[in-house]
C-alpha cells in the first residue's frame, strides 16, 4: 500500500465514496420525474401520448373489425371509429384515391373501372416506393428468392414464423402440432413455371387446440383474431398492388389477361413484377376488396411473430427478424410495395400490443409463456440454459443466428430504401399507450415505466413516410429494444432476481447506451453491458454482478462498487471515464486480457480482487497490472487467484500483482 497518513486516507475515502455515490445529473430531455432525497438524481417517465382519434387504439381496438354484432360492414370506409386507418393515415400524404372512391366501379369494385380520380400526393416517395419493388423483382430476383416469395404467399404465415426459433423450431412443431400442407423444396418446383392451380394451405397452422402446447395456439388465435384484420384499412385507402402499375407508379387499364381457365384484370405494367408460379393466385375481384395497403400477410407475420416471442422470449429478436424477411418477400413476390409491408408491420405491432395488455387476455397469455417454457425445459441437455441453447446453431444452419445482422436487417426493413424528410425528422419519439407489454417478457427484471423507456430511447429518427402519423407505433424498433436502453435519459435501477431464473438471471444489453443518466444496479441476477457506452451519470453496483464487455461498456462517469461482483469479461482494457470507488464486493479480472483503467482517482476499501488466468497458468515473476488511475488510495481486503501465488504492488497511482 502506498505510504499516507491514516487520516488523510479516510478523508480522500470519505470525499471520493460521496461524490462517486451521488453521481448528481441535469435531466437532457423532457419526461423526467424529479424524485427522492436531493442528490438522487431524476427518474425516467414517458407519457402517453394524445390520441389522434376519440381513444387510444389499446383501448378502442375492437373497433378495428369494421363489423356490427350482426357481422355487417359499417366501418369499412369509415375512418372516424377505426383506430387502425388512423394510424395509417400516413398514407394519405403519399397517394388517394381522390374525391370519389371507385366512381364507375361503385364500392365493391365489381362494375368497370375507373382510375381517373387516384393520383400521387407525393410523386416522390410514390416512385421511390416502385423503384424498389422493380429493384428486387424481373430479372434482379435470383430463383431461390422467388421459391421463398411463393412459398411465403401460399403457406400459413404463423407456420413460416416458427423458422424463426431456430434450433427451437422441431420442437415446437412437435408439441404444438403446427403443420403446412405447402411443402415444397427448390429442388422440385419451379416458381418462374406459370402454374394454373391455386395452392391452399390446409395445415394447422400454429397447432391445434388439443396439443401438449395448446395454451400457445390459444394466445395466437386471440392475437390472430378478428380485431388483427387488415380489410377495413383495404377498403378504406383501396391502393394498386405493384402489379397493377406501370414503372411510374401509374394504373394504366389494359383490358384483361387469361391465364388457364381464369380471366384476369389487365394493366400496363413492368414485366416480370410477379413471380410466375403466383400470376394464377392473384385475386381477381377488384381493387375495392384486394387493395395494397397495408399488406395482410404482414401484418400476419407480426403477429404471430409477436405471439410466438412472448412466449419463448429467447428467441424474441430473431422471431422479429423472420416477421421482417417475410414481410420482404411481399415485394419480392411483386404482391406489395414497401408502403404496403410498412403498414402491415404498424398494423400488427398496434394490434398485438393492444391484445397483449388487454385483462382479458391476462391468463391466456400467462398460460402460454409458463407452458412453452416448461416444455422446452424438459428437453434441454442436462446443464444448459434455454438461452444457451436456442442461440447454440451457427448461420450456416440457423438463419437468423447472426444477432448483429439480424438488427441490421430489421431496421433496414422499418423504412426500406426511402429517404429522410429532415424537414418532417424534429418530431419527437413517442411510446402509444400498451405499447410497454411488447417487452414484458423480455424484460421482465424492468417495470412497465421502465420498459416504455426502453421503447422510447431505442424508436427510430422521425421523417420518413407513414411513421410520424402513427402516434408512435411505425417507430418502434423491437430487435433494438430487445438489446435494452439506448439511452439513460435519466436514472435506470435495474433489479434481477437469479431465482426467478431465465432473463431474470441474466441478460446482455447490447445497445451503445447514450445519456446523461446514471445506472444503479441491484438484485442476485447478472446483466452485461456490451455497447460502446456513453452515458454519463456514472454505474452503482449493489448487488450480483455486473459484466463490463466492451472498453466503454460503463458509459463515462464514475463508478461505485458497494457489493456484488463487477466483472471484466471483454478482451480488453476497461476504462472508467470518472472516479472509482469500492467499499465492499468483487472486482473480478483475467489480467492476461484486460487491465481496470481509471481516469479519475480511485479508493479501494473492503473489497475482493478476484483474478482468473483464462490463458493457463502464467510464469513465475510474470508482472500484470490490474489497476491504473490517476491516484490510487488504500487495498484489497483479499485476493484471490485460485492455485497462483501472487505479490501484489500498490503504488500511488496502480495495482500490478507479480506472479511468485
Amino acid at each position: 500500500m502506498a505510504k499516507l497518513k491514516m487520516s488523510s486516507f479516510l478523508s480522500a475515502r470519505s470525499t471520493l465514496l460521496a461524490s462517486v455515490a451521488l453521481l448528481v445529473l441535469v435531466p437532457s430531455a423532457q419526461g423526467f420525474d424529479r424524485s427522492g432525497p436531493a442528490g438522487q438524481g431524476f427518474a425516467i417517465t414517458v407519457p402517453e401520448p394524445a390520441a389522434t382519434y376519440p381513444l387510444p387504439l389499446a383501448d378502442s381496438y375492437r373497433n378495428q373489425t369494421g363489423k356490427n354484432e350482426k357481422g355487417e360492414d359499417v366501418r369499412a370506409y369509415d375512418d372516424h371509429d377505426n383506430p387502425v386507418i388512423k394510424i395509417l393515415s400516413g398514407f394519405n400524404r403519399i397517394w388517394t384515391l381522390g374525391d370519389e372512391k371507385w366512381a364507375a366501379g361503385g364500392a365493391n369494385g365489381d362494375g368497370p373501372t375507373d382510375f381517373s380520380r387516384e393520383k400521387a400526393v407525393n410523386p416522390a416517395i410514390w416512385q421511390e416506393n416502385m423503384r424498389y419493388v422493380l429493384s428486387v423483382t424481373g430479372e434482379n430476383r435470383t430463383t431461390a428468392a422467388a421459391f421463398n416469395a411463393y412459398m411465403n404467399d401460399r403457406r400459413s404465415q404463423s407456420y413460416s414464423v416458427i423458422n424463426g426459433m431456430g434450433p427451437l423450431a422441431d420442437w415446437y412443431r412437435e408439441g404444438s402440432g403446427a403443420t403446412t400442407t405447402i411443402n415444397h423444396t427448390l429442388a422440385d418446383f419451379d416458381p418462374n413455371e406459370v402454374i394454373t392451380r391455386k395452392e391452399e394451405d390446409k395445415g394447422t397452422e400454429a397447432g391445434t387446440a388439443e396439443s401438449e402446447l395448446k395454451s400457445v395456439v390459444a394466445l395466437m388465435k386471440a392475437i390472430r383474431g378478428p380485431e388483427a384484420t387488415t380489410s377495413p384499412a383495404k377498403y378504406f385507402y383501396s391502393s394498386p398492388r405493384p402489379w397493377r402499375m406501370n414503372d411510374k407508379g401509374e394504373v394504366v387499364d389494359k383490358g384483361t389477361e387469361t391465364i388457364g381457365d381464369r380471366t384476369f384484370e389487365g394493366y400496363e405494367s413492368s414485366a416480370g413484377i410477379v413471380v410466375p408460379a403466383l400470376k394464377y393466385a392473384r385475386e381477381n375481384r377488384g381493387r375495392g376488396k384486394d387493395g395494397g395497403f397495408p399488406s395482410g400477410h404482414t401484418n400476419a407475420a407480426y403477429l404471430a411473430a409477436i405471439a410466438y416471442a412472448y412466449a419463448v422470449p429467447e428467441r424474441f429478436s430473431e422471431l422479429l427478424t423472420a416477421a421482417s424477411q417475410l414481410g420482404e418477400s411481399r415485394i419480392v413476390a411483386g404482391m406489395h410495395s414497401p408502403v404496403d409491408v410498412i403498414g402491415g408491420r404498424i398494423t400488427a405491432t398496434a394490434i398485438a400490443a393492444a391484445v397483449l395488455q388487454d385483462p382479458k387476455n391476462a391468463e391466456v397469455k400467462k398460460a402460454a409463456h409458463y407452458d412453452l417454457q416448461a416444455y422446452f425445459a424438459k428437453r434441454l441437455p442436462q446443464g444448459q440454459s434455454l438461452i444457451d441453447f436456442a442461440h447454440r446453431a451457427k448461420p450456416d444452419v440457423d438463419q437468423f443466428a447472426d444477432a448483429a445482422k439480424n438488427g441490421k436487417d430489421y431496421r433496414r426493413r422499418m423504412t426500406y430504401s426511402f429517404s429522410r424528410d429532415r424537414v418532417a425528422g424534429d418530431t419527437p419519439m413517442v411510446v402509444p399507450k400498451g405499447a410497454e407489454v411488447l417487452l414484458e417478457t423480455r424484460l421482465p427484471y424492468l417495470d412497465a415505466a421502465q420498459r416504455r423507456a426502453v421503447l422510447f430511447s431505442t424508436g427510430i429518427e422521425a421523417g420518413y413516410p407513414l411513421l410520424d402519423d402513427s402516434n408512435g407505433w411505425g417507430r418502434i424498433n423491437l430487435v433494438a429494444a430487445a438489446s435494452g436502453y439506448g439511452a439513460f435519459d435519466g436514472d435506470v435501477e435495474v433489479t434481477m432476481d437469479a431465482a426467478a431464473g431465465g432473463f431474470n438471471a441474466a441478460d446482455r444489453w447490447t445497445n451503445d447506451i447514450a445519456g446523461a443518466g446514471r445506472l444503479v444496479k441491484s438484485g442476485s441476477g447478472a446483466l452485461t453491458l456490451g455497447g460502446h457506452n456513453s452515458y454519463g451519470g456514472g454505474t452503482i453496483l449493489r448487488e450480483g454482478t455486473l459484466v463490463a464487455s466492451s472498453t466503454d461498456a460503463l458509459g463515462t462517469g464514475g463508478v461505485l462498487v458497494s457489493g456484488g461482483t463487477l466483472s471484466l469479461a471483454g478482451e480488453t482494457d476497461l476504462v472508467i471515464g470518472g472516479d472509482y470507488a469500492q467499499s465492499g464486493g468483487t472486482l473480478a479480472v483475467d489480467p492476461q486480457k484486460a487491465t481496470l483503467r481509471i481516469k479519475g482517482n480511485a479508493v479501494l476499501d473492503g473489497a475482493t480482487l478476484k483474478l482468473a488466468f483464462g490463458g493457463g497458468a502464467p510464469a513465475a515473476g510474470t508482472r500484470f497490472d490490474v489497476i491504473t488511475a490517476n491516484g490510487l488510495t488504500g487495498t484489497f481486503t483479499s485476493i484471490d487467484a485460485g492455485n497462483v501465488k501472487l505479490r501484489p504492488v500498490y503504488t500511488g497511482s496502480a495495482l500490478s500483482v507479480v506472479v511468485e
